[in-house]
């Protein structure tokens, strides 16, 4: 039988598949998980993948390349969540404050209850100009009203109408504020068990003896301030008298209570903005962790891919699957 000849018997790499030895997606995956989502930092999540994979040669620069690449990858689903988020509905605002390079930077969200948005800027007042249409529930913050005249509407957020009316009662003693923080609270019990029932709306005469009823409690309090004596201004001090921090309040509540009520003339609209405030929640955490971003770029990467993940949590969706399908496949499922 004649002895065959040598042959050599080779195959392209397989797709992803780059180097004679490298790691899997999952891997690669799974730091960016640990790094965003756990917010666990660089070296310890090298070392966690090391005690857990036998994941030797991963280093900080590796975690931080993985992350800035899944972050490029995921833009058009950034891109997808705010789009979806820009025209009409219910959507909820809020900032808050931290350093990216030694200086004080702000992280604005825009959420509802199955999207999440997150953007960074250096100011806090670079509210996001670009929503059209819908109601925004926000916490009052001056730049929402004076720049996003697109939205339809207005909505504040009850729980704040609950804490400050509490605080006037508990430092400066004034009887008003007691009253009105149970009327709010019943009129949001009201609500929900309309919805309950299944209703849309309040009965009209139900809503007009809140609105008498609020109109009420501010003309008493308006009432009490004006029997007191006035502050006397600093010296030196231009511009309008001085107010105290309960008649401030009065004001700005008279003058809004429109948006104050809103939740009572339009059911879709919650009475708190406790939506916008879970989903930059674990902001707060992440400064407790690993501190303060480097760079304006690595701020920016972190928040595009939380918003990834915050509405694939909201979907119910599996995060390490997700930091691995294309994104036309991640579109697909929101």
């Amino acid at each position: 039988m004649p002895a065959l000849a040598a042959a050599t018997t080779t195959a392209a790499f397989p797709e992803g598949v780059s180097a004679h030895v490298q790691y899997g997606p999952r891997i690669r995956a799974a730091a960016v998980y640990c790094n965003v989502q756990q917010l666990i930092p660089e070296d310890r999540v090298c070392q966690l993948l090391r005690d857990l994979f036998g994941a030797t040669s991963l280093c900080a620069a590796s975690v931080t390349n993985r992350v800035n690449g899944t972050a490029q990858r995921l833009s058009g689903v950034v891109e997808h969540i705010r789009d979806t988020l820009t025209g009409g509905g219910v959507r909820h605002l809020d900032e808050t404050g931290l350093r990216v390079a030694g200086k004080l930077h702000w992280l604005h969200t825009i959420c509802d209850g199955a999207f999440t948005h997150y953007r960074i800027d250096p100011g806090r007042g670079a509210v996001p100009t670009f929503l059209n249409g819908g109601t925004i529930v926000h916490d009052h913050w001056k730049s929402y009203y004076a720049h996003m005249e697109g939205v339809d509407a207005h909505a504040l957020c009850g729980a704040h109408h609950l804490r400050e009316p509490r605080a006037v009662a508990e430092i400066e003693k004034e009887p008003w504020a007691t009253e009105l923080s149970a009327l709010l609270t019943n009129a949001n019990q009201l609500k929900c068990a309309a919805q309950g029932r299944g209703d849309t709306e309040l009965p009209a005469s139900v809503h007009e003896d809140i609105l008498a009823e609020y109109m009420a409690i501010l003309a008493k309090g308006t009432d009490f301030h004006e029997g007191l004596p006035p502050l006397v201004p600093k010296t030196g001090s231009r511009g309008r008298k001085p107010r105290r921090p309960g008649h401030n309040l009065l004001i700005r509540l008279r003058d809004f209570r429109g948006d104050v009520l809103r939740f009572l003339t339009d059911f879709d609209v919650p009475f708190t903005n406790n939506q916008a405030e879970q989903d930059l929640r674990m902001m707060k955490v992440r400064m407790k962790i690993p501190g303060s971003f480097r760079t304006i770029e690595g701020a920016r990467v972190f928040a595009d891919i939380r918003s990834v993940i915050s509405t694939a949590r909201k979907h119910g969706l599996n995060i390490l699957e997700i930091i691995t399908v294309p994104p036309a496949q991640i579109i697909a499922r929101l």
